[in-house]
């Protein structure tokens, strides 16, 4: 019985282990051609270079990338598919993508990437589903 006493004593007083979850972004739009590169961004980072990338291939139009351990808070995807496979995001004359591009919520970038806020979703413990419509 003493035993059972400080086992449970001795569990509550561990630190609590932070839960994280599974963040699947689904990506439509994709063209015939290269992989889609996806970035999940936390709020720290923004959403041009970040830690947490995938890089997967699209069928049918769609293209889906699992980001494990992700932690509730503000998360933003940034993505492109890279037709080409040359390994970058493409710019016509004008400065403007050339590559299907997008971002969560889908975000207006205007002259540079949105501001994170405008891209931000709040993910729970459990992580959840971030849908991307890619585009010219």
């Amino acid at each position: 019985m003493t035993r059972l006493f400080l086992a449970a004593l001795a569990a509550a007083t561990l630190p609590a282990v932070a839960v994280a979850g599974t963040v699947e972004v689904r990506l439509t739009g994709a063209q015939p051609g290269g992989p889609v590169m996806v970035q999940l961004c936390s709020e720290a980072e923004g959403l041009m270079q970040c830690a947490r990338t995938a890089t997967v291939q699209a069928r049918n139009g769609v293209a889906v990338a699992r980001f494990e351990h992700v932690p509730a808070g503000r998360w933003g995807v940034s993505a492109f598919q890279d037709v080409n496979s040359d390994g970058r995001l493409g710019f016509g004359m004008m400065g403007r993508p050339d590559e299907p591009w997008g971002y969560s919520r889908n975000a207006p970038a205007v002259m540079g990437p949105p501001a994170f806020r405008d891209a931000a979703v709040n993910l729970t413990d459990a992580g959840g589903v971030i849908p991307v419509r890619l585009g010219l």
